[in-house]
């Protein structure tokens, strides 16, 4: 049986790819959301992929609070110093910071599942793999994980950790992936069909002016 997680988000990222396919059927979303009105990279609007849904991301200039990022299980709040910030880098980092928080914990959650020990888990930016495990028993990670569905991403660790019983893609080794992801067809399926969603850089823009109407008032111009 399909789980949830994969489901919705199949539906919502084939939702946004005919948003970008069809602009003219679409495009007036754009008008809503709060961002200019020229098409991000990776999604109108400013939306952000992490754990495998579209979320959406607002920016601030607050010049008197530091840069950083603030999440409320639902929106991305950016606060910028200026317009001359850059929000996709804040946003990127914040995702490598919870792919560094969330990845190695799944990692040590599922190996004593498992019944395997491994070395240390090493986050990269790898654009060609998902993961990798080593000879060493290192198992390397894409930071981009944290953007799939959380069953996606134990998938991806249960995938590599098996390896460290079996070396290769043999039948022993897919039996051993089924006894503890039993949809394990399903992710992959989701892996080759939303991959060029998950590897898209972060581009956030800057609507117009932005700048909180309270703010320009306490700080007027001289």
């Amino acid at each position: 049986m399909a789980d949830t997680q994969s489901v919705v988000s199949d539906v919502k990222l084939f939702l946004e790819r005919l948003k970008k396919e069809m602009p003219e059927i679409f495009g007036t979303d754009e008008k809503t959301t709060e961002g200019n009105g020229n098409a991000p990279t990776q999604t109108a609007g400013n939306k952000v992929l992490f754990n495998g849904d579209l979320l959406e991301a607002r920016t601030y200039i607050t010049p008197d609070q530091e840069e950083g990022v603030a999440f409320d299980g639902a929106v991305f709040h950016v606060y910028l110093q200026n317009k001359e910030s850059n929000p996709s880098a804040l946003v990127t980092q914040w995702l490598r910071d919870k792919a560094a928080e969330v990845l190695p914990q799944k990692t040590k959650e599922w190996a004593e599942k498992i019944g395997v020990e491994y070395n240390r888990v090493v986050l990269k930016d790898q654009r060609t793999l998902w993961a990798s495990c080593s000879s060493q028993k290192n198992i390397n990670y894409s930071y981009r994980i944290i953007k799939m569905p959380p069953v996606v991403q134990d998938y991806l660790v249960i995938h590599e950790l098996c390896h460290l019983r079996f070396m290769n893609h043999g039948q022993e080794y897919w039996q051993l992936v089924g006894e503890f992801s039993p949809d394990y067809k399903l992710h992959r399926r989701w892996l080759n069909e939303h991959k060029d969603a998950v590897f898209e850089e972060i581009n956030i823009t800057l609507p117009p002016d932005n700048t909180p109407k309270e703010k320009t008032e306490n700080n007027p111009a001289e």
